[in-house]
């Protein structure tokens, strides 16, 4: 492998930012090389919209990237989502003309290229863009579901195209928020598309699948048949809305992912009856209190609206009854447990959590093994399975050093040109794509209390710098200091069993079992309605 086989990455999120660098690897895998993540800011439902807020945080993450490796990034693909993405139907035809020795019409690579130009060149909407073309089928001569045209005798070549179009506004809000950063933009990449392109099999792919991935703010569909994508779709509620739901409840926002993921479950009924979570409260009140049946409500019922949706989605592509490898769940949202048995119960499709590791060799696996970096892993993989690598330089300061586990990447990175300005082909039959997955290193500026018995957790300045006032923590829902307690875990003398910065689960004392036991038959004589909750 020469020394400039490296592709760099950017998953620009609603929840987070994430860059990696990546590399070819053997048996037509990739290797991640390093990778950053901060809490994203500027984004929202997926779409970027507060440029300087954006690129903030790309700039710290590129800052810790570069730093790490020894290298300066100066282009990068990027994946795109957003309500703004939509998927039209379209269809053409070419005369062949292309005469064969023996008088015949022959299909030619140049025919196929003529029609996906055709469509290219077709009008649009005002304000919109093509980002993708993707042929469907081709028909010649009347004969139709032809997946490989080329080298077939016939006259009238036509096809079938998902156009995949979207807002310009938002592809330039993307490249001036690259610009900002010193970063050329490599190419726009579907997120869907990257997604299914780091967890599908081909068998999967050929059966009839769709990939479900559940982002903070968007959940995007992507469904194949016969190995060819049939349709693409971004449903505008992701995991966050679970998370607004849950501080309805009066649960500070810092304590809120936590919950959701420790505590929380996709399926109520599943759920203890008779497990309550403390939660801390603010200027020393008593802590917040939540059943583990209640929490569980509050996702069960959000999950069921991002369900319809996908099952819309399914219908409208007209393949509902072809998917024979079911759904696949990725992205962040995914890792809620009992999620897959949710989706089966409510879609009757086998349905199944995929992590981002079947092409991903190295000792970087386990780190990028997170459903939530499918789409930087996908973007990386197809990138790298084309050739198109981009381009990195040596950092000046730190010229010829190596530095931790990253001293093998550090060392050969090549001399970098003087940065051009990328081709941007946004209506070209597929997708580029390039990102690597790596491992999320921890924010200088943190770390462990063991007198408070907390996590002292960096924030990240509005400048994009990680800074912490001298003698001031703020808890880390991502401590794995919380978890489920056993009953009678650490009792207080005062009588919370919690620990004063903690998310806590108990079981109340009989006392309490019997007062919230003769509560609840009080209600049911007022109102008849049952509060599962």
């Amino acid at each position: 492998m020469e020394n400039n086989e490296y592709v760099a990455a950017v998953d620009l999120g609603t929840t987070k930012v994430v860059m990696a660098v990546g590399r070819k690897a053997e048996k037509n895998k990739i290797e991640i090389v390093a990778l950053k993540e901060l809490n994203s800011n500027g984004v929202m439902k997926g779409d970027l919209k507060n440029i300087e807020q954006a690129s903030q945080v790309l700039r710290e993450v590129k800052n810790q990237l570069e730093k790490e490796l020894g290298v300066v990034v100066r282009e990068a693909y990027v994946g795109v989502s957003g309500q703004h993405i939509q998927c039209n139907r379209t269809q053409g035809y070419v005369t062949v003309q292309n005469m064969t020795d023996a008088g015949v019409t022959e299909v030619r690579r140049s025919d196929v290229e003529r029609l996906i130009d055709d469509q290219r060149n077709a009008s649009l909407p005002a304000g919109k863009t093509i980002i993708s073309i993707l042929p469907q089928s081709y028909i010649l001569d009347g004969e139709d579901d032809i997946s490989e045209p080329v080298g077939m005798e016939g006259r009238k070549l036509e096809a079938k195209f998902n156009v995949i179009i979207g807002e310009e506004t938002a592809i330039e809000r993307l490249r001036r928020c690259f610009q900002r950063v010193g970063l050329n933009l490599a190419g726009i990449v579907l997120q869907p598309l990257a997604s299914a392109e780091a967890v599908l099999s081909d068998d999967e792919k050929e059966l009839g699948v769709a990939v479900v991935d559940i982002g903070g703010g968007t959940t995007d569909i992507c469904v194949y048949y016969d190995k060819v994508i049939r349709h693409l779709a971004v449903i505008p509620i992701g995991g966050n809305i679970i998370n607004k739901d849950i501080r309805a409840y009066g649960i500070l926002e810092r304590y809120v992912e936590k919950l959701k993921t420790s505590f929380g479950e996709a399926v109520a009924e599943r759920t203890p009856g008779d497990k309550y979570i403390n939660i801390p409260s603010v200027n020393g009140q008593a802590p917040k209190e939540i059943a583990v049946r209640t929490l569980a409500g509050i996702i069960e019922a959000r999950m069921y609206d991002i369900i319809d949706y996908v099952k819309i989605e399914i219908e409208r592509c007209g393949f509902k009854g072809r998917l024979g490898a079911g759904i696949v769940l990725t992205g962040g949202g995914a890792n809620l447990k009992n999620l897959d048995q949710l989706f089966k119960l409510h879609t009757g499709l086998e349905v199944r959590v995929a992590q981002p590791t079947t092409y991903v060799g190295g000792e970087a696996v386990e780190l990028i093994s997170a459903p939530k970096y499918s789409t930087l892993t996908g973007i990386v993989l197809d990138a790298v399975r084309k050739g198109n690598y981009t381009e990195i330089g040596e950092l000046p300061s730190l010229a010829g050093q190596a530095t931790g586990a990253s001293s093998s990447a550090a060392a050969d990175p090549y001399l970098a040109r003087e940065p051009q300005a990328p081709e941007q082909s946004m209506g070209g039959s597929g997708y580029h794509n390039n990102s690597m997955g790596g491992h999320a290193s921890s924010v200088p500026g943190g770390g462990y209390d063991e007198g408070r018995d907390v996590y002292d957790a960096p924030q990240v300045s509005q400048g994009g710098q990680s800074s912490l006032p001298d003698g001031e923590g703020v808890y880390d829902p991502y401590n794995e200091a919380g978890g489920y307690a056993e009953e009678g875990y650490d009792d207080d003398p005062n009588g919370g069993d919690y620990f004063e910065d903690e998310i806590q689960i108990r079981k109340p004392k009989m006392k309490e079992r019997l007062r919230r036991w003769f509560g609840s038959i009080l209600s049911e004589e007022v109102d008849d309605d049952d509060d599962r909750y």
